[in-house]
Order: C-alpha cells, then sequence, then structure tokens
C-alpha cells in the first residue's frame, strides 16, 4: 500500500501563503535561481535537496521524446536511494523550467544547474535549505494570529517531497510508478529492458499530468514576471 514519507506535507493552505507573490519574492535573492526552482521541482518531481543540488544542466533531457529530470545516485549519502528519470511536472514546463535549463546549459554547461551556494554540493544544498527554512519562520512570523495554526506542523524542505507523494496518490497513481518516481531502493521494482523502460516512462509520464499540483499553487507567477 501507498503512504506518505513521515514529514509531514505541506498543505495547500500553507502553500498559498507562502508562493504569494509578495511574499515568495521576498524569497529571491539576485543570481541565487535556486530560490525560485528549487522548491518547486522538489514540489513538481518529488527529488530530494540534495538530488536538486547535485544535477547538472545535462540532467534535464529528452528520454524517449518524454522530458525528465535524471536523478543520479552517484555521489549522493543515503544508500537507499535510487536512480531514475522522472517526468516533469506540466507546471515546471508552464513556468519555464526548460528554457532556464537550456540557458545555463549554453552559458554554464559544467556548472551544477544550482551552483550559486559555493560550498561543496552536500552543504550547498544545506545552505539552501536553511534559508528556505528561515523564510518560512519569517512568514509564519508575519501571519495574523488566526492564520498561524497552518502552520502548526514542522515544514521544512523535505515537506515539499511529502507534498508530492501525497498529490500523486491522491491522484490516483500507481504503486510501480510512485515507487519508481519516489526513488526509494527499498521495495523497488526489478529492472528493465530497453523495450519495458521505455513503456513504464511512458505511464509514468501520462499519470505525472493527473498530478494536480498546480490547484495549490493559485497565485505563483513565472520567474520573470515574479521579479519584473
Amino acid at each position: 500500500m501507498l503512504t506518505t514519507q513521515t514529514t509531514p506535507p505541506f498543505t495547500a493552505e500553507a502553500l498559498d501563503i507562502l508562493f504569494e507573490k509578495s511574499n515568495f519574492k521576498s524569497f529571491q535573492k539576485t543570481g541565487f535561481m535556486s530560490h525560485y526552482w528549487a522548491p518547486l521541482v522538489s514540489a513538481c518531481t518529488g527529488t530530494r535537496r540534495n538530488e536538486i543540488f547535485h544535477l547538472m544542466p545535462d540532467d534535464v533531457l529528452q528520454h524517449y521524446g518524454i522530458w525528465v529530470v535524471q536523478i543520479r545516485a552517484n555521489g549522493l549519502k543515503a544508500a537507499t536511494t535510487a536512480a531514475r528519470a522522472v517526468p516533469i511536472h506540466p507546471m515546471l514546463k508552464r513556468l519555464g523550467f526548460l528554457d532556464f535549463v537550456q540557458e545555463r546549459r549554453r552559458t554554464h554547461p559544467t556548472e551544477r544547474l544550482f551552483s550559486e551556494y559555493k560550498a561543496g554540493q552536500e552543504h550547498a544544498g544545506m545552505l539552501f535549505s536553511r534559508s528556505f527554512t528561515s523564510w518560512v519562520k519569517t512568514t509564519v512570523s508575519r501571519l495574523p494570529d488566526d492564520k498561524k495554526h497552518l502552520f502548526d506542523d514542522d515544514f521544512h524542505f523535505p515537506s515539499l517531497r511529502a507534498f508530492f507523494s501525497a498529490a500523486a496518490i491522491r491522484s490516483g497513481m500507481s504503486e510501480d510508478t510512485w515507487r519508481r518516481l519516489h526513488g526509494s531502493s527499498d521495495g523497488l521494482p526489478a529492472a528493465l529492458d530497453q523495450d519495458q523502460e521505455r513503456r513504464a516512462l511512458e505511464r509514468a509520464d501520462a499519470e505525472m499530468q493527473r498530478v494536480d499540483i498546480e490547484a495549490c499553487f493559485p497565485a505563483l507567477y513565472p520567474y520573470e514576471e515574479l521579479m519584473a
């Protein structure tokens, strides 16, 4: 049976508050594109913080004609993390993620997709996560008292991955697809041959299209519009 991880998932009410235009803009920092994209990549793909900060521009590619984020296990601490290809959710495409990747591939092809934190790869994600948690806490501190209860759960960056898992399960995603996208080697389906892999990816992409994420981000602006 499918279950979400123990981390509390962000709720639609909390996401609506956090990603409201002026509040999300307050989290932006010139030259730090991860402040815009990293939370959305996690919410739309279920990828972990360190997986996001290990991504290279060439890890976003077409596989069997489907745009995917290619997650590699190499260099990641968690031995239970599985390499996998995760179809890109339509919301990321609408917001211009593929254009951002193409620009990074053109201008910084050998750097990580999010290289603005100049610490080591492991610490880069940690530094970002601290900024993210600080932003959430600052947001809560500014809320009226009758809204603070919406953040009673201990939300932090992994809550975005938990949100994706919960949304995928609500959408009726099959157990096989969910386990492949979730990226845990515990209970992961057996390796596939090329034809089986293609069909599994096509099925995953079709199921990803049905995951209702955009309804939880009703006021989200593309980066260029947000910063205008």
